[in-house]
């Protein structure tokens, strides 16, 4: 058999995520593996005309605090990157605005299928019908200047992984530090 190669999987766990056992060879051993399926995702960094970002603040309960984030949730069913993008910001922080695309990535990858899409959202505008928060979700807004943003990031007073990564980006496509071709 080819290293790196899946023997079986069997589904553990099914809801709004599925927890399945994957077993494969790594190298010469067998290993078992618990992975968590999740819906791809998308986060958002809402960005005013005054270099504010837009974070909503809320309790995470896997975490046991609240924290501080850029507005993110799952991908729905039928909905593109996109589509999902601009109905969260909507949900969670009653704007729209333009999208550009910023980076995707693998949030834990060691055990999680989710992928989350990221977006630059500019020219916002107050939505004229907004939508509803999740049942599970008590949101406050946070309006900050991206330099405070960053400042809680470094000292360790956002510890999000999603909204850090972001963050980095932002700056770096902000300051012309490494663009995507390098």
């Amino acid at each position: 058999m080819d290293p790196n190669t899946k023997i079986s999987s069997s589904k553990l766990y099914s809801g709004k995520i599925s927890i399945r056992l994957d077993k494969y060879y790594l190298g010469n051993k067998i290993i078992e593996k618990e992975i968590v399926e999740h819906s791809d995702s998308v986060g958002i960094v809402a960005l005013d005309n005054k270099e504010n970002i837009i974070l909503v603040e809320q309790f995470r309960i896997a975490a046991g605090k609240s924290l501080l984030e850029i507005p993110a949730g799952k991908i729905e069913k039928g909905e593109t990157p996109k589509v999902a993008a601009l109905r969260e910001m909507n949900e969670e922080i009653g704007y729209t605005g333009n999208l550009t695309p910023l980076f995707q990535c693998y949030l834990a990858p060691g055990y999680d299928t989710e992928k989350m899409y990221f977006f630059l959202a500019s020219d916002l505008k107050i939505s004229k019908k907004r939508l509803p928060q999740d049942e599970d979700e008590e949101i406050r807004i946070r309006r900050m200047s991206l330099s405070s943003v960053l400042k809680r990031c470094i000292s360790g007073k956002i510890i999000d992984c999603k909204t850090i990564a972001a963050v980095m980006m932002i700056l770096n496509r902000k300051n012309g530090l490494v663009t995507r071709s390098q």
